[in-house]
């Protein structure tokens, strides 16, 4: 069944309707939890004579909510065109790209100081995404605004962070590379907004979600070869060395050794702290000293089989978001329910078909504990005695 809510795509200030448009596919974030966002990018075609595109044109893709409201699903530039006749005439492929791909073309050339990982991403953006003198259009003279009009929105970026990093004086280096070492070393995710916004979020960004705030999804409305699983020998790390401003530090689990052997490996940070760089270790030795039971690719939503209310939710996903996956397999979760997050998402869609894929890391991979600084004003009272720190944040989600 075709696609039934209305697209509406913009470049360079002129709209295309679903009329003209086919074979629209956005892929947006990352496949799995320890890999950083890559640039976002969006691909469609135009059924109309020359539109008259230009490479660096503003382009966005919106659809309508089930009450004809507007829902941005894409924000970034034109990088690529071709053309082509058909026997059902012009047929234009644009592509367009994300803002992690403009971090990706520019250099850093002055040191950013030492400081918490999400500010230090605020300032990476800044240089990633701002206009330079050399970009702005016209003269002084016929600015119409001031300065300010230029600035850099970051305000999806946790800020200040929770990890303190070294200065970046390794020059000059790519902003894209730093911004990834800075999240890396923070446990952190950066990403890409639906309106064009570079954002990361923190270690605790995640476990902070309300239960509320999940979007549940019946097993049901996947595509039924949905739930493919992998467990994998080469997964497992269980002696770590894990490299800081100050040097190295090192760790391992014995009794990982004992059962699968010795499975060493090595980790670039730029923590300031040796305590912090420890504290790396023991997280990571706990997340990888087992072979885990991961979704070995995506969960393909089929959009026609969706409710309005539920696909309206599915409109505003984003890397970070909270899923509830109910009647699952046995073997993907005993009691039928899987929980975790959005790592990166696929829309496809078009006159035929048209699907959403999720690619989706489980709960606990991201839910190591509260950095205390972090738990905020959370009321205890009536908290139960038996309750541990460990379960703490899943029980007051």
């Amino acid at each position: 069944m075709s696609f039934t809510r209305d697209i509406t795509v913009t470049i360079g200030g002129t709209a295309f309707t679903t009329d003209t448009l086919a074979n629209i596919q956005i892929e947006m974030g990352g496949r799995t939890w320890w890999e950083q966002s890559v640039a976002g990018v969006a691909r469609l075609i135009i059924n109309q004579q020359d539109p008259g595109i230009i490479i660096s044109d503003t382009f966005t893709i919106d659809v309508d909510d089930q009450t004809g409201t507007p829902v941005r699903l894409f924000t970034g530039v034109v990088d690529a065109t071709s053309a082509s006749i058909t026997d059902i005439g012009p047929l234009w492929e644009v592509t367009a790209s994300g803002p992690l791909t403009q971090a990706g073309r520019r250099q850093l050339t002055s040191i950013i100081a030492a400081d918490t990982e999400g500010d230090q991403i605020a300032l990476l953006a800044q240089d990633a995404l701002a206009t330079t003198w050399e970009e702005a259009v016209g003269t002084w003279a016929e600015a119409s605004g001031s300065w300010d009009s230029y600035a850099v929105d970051t305000s999806a970026i946790d800020t200040p962070g929770l990890y303190d990093l070294a200065a970046i004086d390794q020059l000059p280096a790519t902003v894209v590379d730093e911004m990834a070492k800075a999240a890396f070393s923070g446990a952190g995710w950066l990403y890409e907004t639906r309106d064009g916004l570079l954002g990361y979020a923190d270690s605790t960004h995640r476990e902070s979600t309300p239960a509320a705030d999940y979007i549940t999804i019946p097993g049901s409305v996947t595509a039924r070869n949905a739930f493919v699983t992998a467990t994998r020998e080469s997964d497992i790390a269980n002696v770590l060395e894990v490299v800081y401003d100050a040097g190295t530090v090192g760790g391992n689990a014995l009794d990982s050794i004992q059962v699968y052997g010795r499975w060493d490996r090595s980790y670039d940070t730029t923590l300031a702290l040796q305590s912090d760089a420890e504290a790396f270790v023991t997280r990571r030795l706990q997340l990888e000293g087992a072979p885990r039971l991961n979704l070995a690719g995506s969960i393909r939503i089929p959009l026609d089989q969706t409710s309005d209310n539920l696909l309206d939710e599915l409109l505003e996903v984003e890397r970070n978001y909270g899923i509830i996956l109910q009647n699952v397999p046995t073997y993907l979760a005993a009691d039928q329910v899987y929980r975790g997050f959005v790592e990166g998402y696929v829309w496809s869609l078009g006159p035929v078909e048209s699907t959403l894929d999720l690619f989706l890391s489980e709960y606990s991979l991201s839910n190591f504990g509260l950095r205390w600084a972090a738990a905020g004003p959370t009321p205890w009272n009536g908290v139960g005695a038996s309750l541990t720190w460990q379960d703490a944040t899943e029980a007051l989600a």
